[in-house]
């Protein structure tokens, strides 16, 4: 398994992520989206909807085609987790996929809405699970910065949007 060029996928959506969400009016929801890649080139696709459950729905059904013509996608939606004091968090939840991988890597990052600043790290959910190996977290980690770092608009912004 290729850790370092997961990381890269999901350093890339962390950062297109949160360029978008720096760009959004207080009450504004990113819309859901997927990069999918197929021999090197990326595609940016956008599920916009009249609700976000219908977004994600229509993302979730495009995941599964894709698991089965993409050499890689990774994905991300706005959404809110529930932290141990009972308050709610904004976080964009993420999954990230290359072939051969057992199940998406699920992963997501806090953020504050307004002004925009993202909290703390990303955040994986299965990390052994989606069949990475625990001996191999620095590739991730390296790929995770190069992919951050590879976005102009966040490799500019990153520092002042980091608590």
């Amino acid at each position: 398994m290729d850790h370092e060029n997961i990381g890269q996928l999901l350093g890339f959506i962390v950062a297109h992520s949160a360029s978008i969400g720096d760009e959004l009016k207080e009450r504004e929801l990113m819309v859901p989206f997927v990069i999918s890649v197929l021999d090197n080139h990326p595609t940016v696709i956008d599920f916009e909807a009249e609700t976000q459950e219908i977004a994600v729905n229509q993302a979730e059904k495009k995941l599964a085609e894709l698991s089965l013509s993409a050499d890689a996608w990774s994905y991300a939606q706005d959404g809110m987790v529930t932290m141990d004091d009972g308050s709610e968090q904004d976080v964009y939840f993420y999954k990230v996929w290359l072939s051969g991988m057992a199940e998406p890597l699920l992963a997501y990052q806090m953020y504050q809405k307004y002004p925009f600043k993202l909290k703390g790290n990303v955040q994986i959910l299965n990390y052994v699970e989606a069949g990475l190996s625990p001996e191999l977290q620095e590739p991730l980690i390296n790929g995770l910065n190069v992919g951050i770092s590879s976005h102009n608009t966040a490799n500019q912004k990153w520092d002042s949007w980091c608590q």
